[in-house]
């Protein structure tokens, strides 16, 4: 029996005149139930939210819905809880903490350390997240009974709810000791934590007291005033009516107490109002302006009679208590006008509840409290209403471990994501946005923070922006000593459905030359389908003279370089056994190909590949000229994939941007490359991270540019251009 009037006794807490003895919880025992002393038994779970901020209107209604039926599942008591709770971020710093152990490299170490100083730093200016908690409550003769009524009732109601995305999680008996714990005791507990030892004593505050003012509640060292919302408006938004009430930013508790009455009563005195009005309106008839109040009142008791004649709808008195707490008068004044004020917003009129002891402190805890608070301050809401509400609402997005991804600008909290987590499809981010909108911004502070997380940061710099002291960076250029072979074998992993890792140099190498033949065609676009056809074989004729077949099992210490090929092709434009139009055709591309193989181009592409792949790595393509960079693009992106699959134990996150360079109609062959790699990448261990500034042109492919949008579970839209609006909300 969980009792105050015991507290001076067993915990010490001094008695003071101002409040009274009644902190009575009604509780005789917490197992993986709740008892109260009148024979009634709860069940508590938690419900993971969905963020109403991201949601459609239709998606709503079907969330709507959802919340409807799990109400409708269940018949008894019902009480729905948002508690604002503080910010695990311990759970954050010490997962960091351990991952610093485990990491050899002092770069790594000292970039994740200035993360860790950050976060905490962060932590300390934002407020609480919300959690919800839901408590269903039967009357049973034994606990057995009512644990199996309650887990029953539990599963219809998680399954209705998990239809829309909304997942709940039961809490067994040291969870629900735990957070009565933390939620009686909100700065105590941040210094001890809750033991399993403990007996229900242990869990009750070390002080409790109520002012003379009957409206100031002392708990621990927070002071609390609690309101009710005591009239509803008419009509409301479809959805989310109250959202500014519980997103308000403040310690905040908000309980909703549903207790269904009998609807057929209900409708039988509704039928007799609606007897009782008409004649009232009759009987009024020479004075309109009864008349009209009469039939008004009658045509809403008949619509009420309507809506609770379906089997779906159903009949509450309900209690909307709110609890806000600070450290001060001061501050909890001003989160007081504050709080009403936003009530006033919604058309609802709030109460404040004053000289009722601790009773409205305990109607915020997660029990069901069932007292004058409970009776008193309730208003009929059916159903619909309470399922418009869209209860389980919360815009906060942190998990216990992860990357920061910023500031919540609704509750200023820290978003923090896993993208590699399991419940993701997968990690791979498409950023749209708009020229000067932030996008490399984000690329950089993105990559800094994967580094310590991420075996391989790969980032392509297409703008000559992306520089970090740790960082092995290459600058391709004409002089820049460079060089990039396109017969470059990085490794002849090949890309199966049955065997992640097979080395097959055959079927790799029948791949590498039709790449080989799609990076000339970046170079030569009007390449005709004989022109490539006497390319491929020119192409394989290279490979061979350095003993590279279909057949080969031991790859050479060396590659072919264009001087190989051109002189392949020089020796077939010289063999008289040839057609002049093979010949012809060998002398255009030659020709096409002659500042890559001799001219301007040749130090950066006419040798053997002399760089590799570090922990970070950037390829700075930013001093080539357009005609060259779209090509060089295309060789490295296929290079890096290559490199990626080696070894799928190893994570990589590749940042490719301006990706809308390679929407080429008539050469589109890279976009779709791009788009399977992003298909196929999660078994490799890879995340992309895509970014646009065009997104017409992205989707001027559809089929490709389309599939790297969906392929990314994640989509990052910063300020969009003129022309990228109507397209985002077309496409998504």
């Amino acid at each position: 029996m969980l009792k105050a009037r015991f507290i001076k006794d067993l915990l010490g807490i001094k008695n003071n005149n101002d409040g009274d003895g009644g902190f009575d919880l009604n509780i005789a025992s917490i197992t993986d139930l709740i008892e109260t002393r009148d024979g009634k038994y709860k069940i508590v779970f938690k419900v993971t939210p969905i963020n109403g901020e991201l949601i459609s209107e239709p998606d709503l209604y079907f969330v709507s819905e959802a919340i409807a039926g799990a109400l409708n599942s269940f018949d008894g008591r019902i009480g729905i809880y948002i508690q604002s709770e503080c910010i695990d971020i311990e759970t954050n710093l010490a997962n960091m903490e351990r991952r610093k152990g485990e990491l050899k490299s002092e770069t790594k170490v000292m970039l994740l350390e200035k993360q860790r100083s950050h976060i905490r730093s962060m932590a300390g200016k934002s407020r609480n997240v919300l959690n919800f908690y839901t408590v269903l409550e039967v009357v049973q003769s034994s606990s057995n009974a009512a644990e199996e009524l309650l887990s029953d009732s539990y599963s219809s109601y998680k399954s209705e709810l998990e239809s829309a995305g909304l997942y709940a999680d039961r809490l067994y008996e040291h969870d629900i000791k735990e957070l009565l714990y933390r939620r009686m005791n909100p700065r105590v507990s941040e210094v001890e934590v809750y033991r399993r030892d403990w007996d229900g004593t242990d869990l009750l505050p070390e002080n409790a007291r109520v002012f003379k003012d009957g409206r100031h509640t002392e708990i621990g060292d927070r002071l609390y005033r609690f309101f009710a919302i005591n009239k509803f408006p008419k009509s409301v938004e479809s959805y989310r009516w109250l959202r500014k009430v519980f997103n308000i930013k403040g310690d905040i508790s908000v309980a909703i107490i549903l207790t269904p009455k009998n609807k057929s009563t209900i409708l039988k005195e509704l039928s007799r109002a609606v007897n009782e009005l008409g004649a009232k309106a009759l009987a009024s008839s020479k004075d309109e302006a009864k008349m009209q109040k009469y039939q008004s009142e009658a045509d809403s008791a008949k619509n009420m009679i309507a809506t609770l004649g379906s089997d779906n709808v159903n009949l509450y008195d309900t209690n909307i208590t709110i609890g806000i707490s600070a450290s001060s008068r001061e501050e909890l004044n001003t989160l007081a006008n504050l709080l009403r004020s936003k009530i006033s917003s919604t058309y609802c009129q709030s109460c404040e509840i004053k000289y009722k002891k601790f009773l409205p402190y305990i109607v915020t805890l997660p029990i069901l409290a069932d007292n004058k608070i409970t009776k008193d301050y309730v208003w009929n809401l059916t159903t619909t209403d309470i399922a418009s509400l869209i209860i389980y609402d919360s815009s906060e997005l942190m998990e216990p471990e992860g990357i920061l991804i910023g500031e919540n600008v609704i509750s200023n909290g820290l978003i923090i994501l896993d993208t590699y987590g399991k419940i993701y499809n997968n990690p791979h981010e498409c950023i749209i946005a708009d020229s000067g909108s932030g996008k490399s911004f984000r690329i950089k502070v993105d990559a800094i923070r994967h580094v310590p997380y991420r075996d391989y940061i790969i980032m392509f710099d297409l703008e000559g922006e992306f520089y970090f002291p740790w960082a092995k960076r290459y600058k391709f250029s004409p002089a820049g000593g460079v060089v990039l072979n396109p017969f470059h074998i990085r490794n002849t992993i090949i890309d199966r459905d049955d065997q992640i890792k097979s080395s097959d140099i055959g079927t790799y190498l029948a791949g590498k030359i039709m790449d080989t033949v799609i990076f000339f065609k970046w170079i030569i676009p009007d390449m005709s389908p004989y022109g490539e056809a006497l390319l491929e074989e020119d192409i394989r004729d290279t490979y061979k003279t350095h003993s590279i077949t279909f057949e080969s099992d031991v790859l050479p210490q060396k590659y072919p370089t264009l001087d190989t090929l051109s002189m392949v092709m020089s020796k077939k434009i010289d063999n008289k056994g040839l057609s002049s139009k093979s010949k012809e055709t060998r002398q255009n591309m030659l020709a096409c190909l002659n500042p890559y193989i001799e001219g301007a181009y040749s130090a950066m592409f006419n040798g053997q590949t002399n760089w590799d792949y570090s922990f970070h790595t950037v390829l700075d393509i930013s001093a080539l000229p357009e005609a060259v960079k779209k090509p060089t693009y295309d060789i490295l992106l296929k290079d890096t994939w290559q490199f990626c699959k080696y070894d799928s134990s190893k994570t990589k996150r590749l940042y490719v941007d301006e990706a809308h360079q390679f929407a080429d109609p008539d050469n589109p062959q890279t976009l779709k490359f791009l788009s399977t790699c992003i298909k196929r990448g999660r078994k490799y261990g890879i995340s992309f991270v895509t970014a646009t500034q065009n997104l017409p042109d992205f989707l001027s492919i559809e089929r490709y540019g389309q599939a790297i949008l969906d392929n990314s579970y994640f989509k990052l839209f910063f300020r969009l251009g003129e022309t990228d609006i109507p397209v985002v909300k077309k496409t998504l």
